[in-house]
């Protein structure tokens, strides 16, 4: 078969098999967004860098992630696109900015 008769034969995937990828997958902090005047501390840019093949940043609008930094617990939800490979999530409190300086202590989860 050519790779346009099996790109034809590939359904969608179903909600619960995207939540099924989704959850447990792990992810950077790559900055808080900035504006031109204040930095918006409660909205966070992330990077998934090992997301499955057949998925993309899209499919991970409305997930919940928690970032764990130093016995602290920060929770929030993916609301937006950056760019091609990261993603904007809008957390319930704002990160202190040395979680940006210790991003190897940092650990961004999707729990759901």
């Amino acid at each position: 078969m050519s790779e346009r008769s099996e790109a034809k034969e590939r359904r969608p995937l179903t909600p619960d098999e995207i939540k099924r990828m989704v959850i447990g997958l792990r992810g950077y902090i790559v900055n808080i967004r900035i504006g031109m005047d204040n930095p918006r501390y409660r909205q966070v840019i992330l990077w998934f860098p090992h997301i499955p093949s057949p998925l993309k940043p899209d499919n991970l609008i409305g997930r919940i992630v928690e970032i764990r930094w130093k016995g602290k617990v920060f929770r929030g939800r993916i609301y937006r696109k950056h760019g091609k490979r990261h993603v904007r999530a809008m957390l319930e409190k704002g990160l202190p900015g040395q979680v940006l300086v210790e991003t190897h202590n940092v650990e961004v989860v999707i729990v759901g």
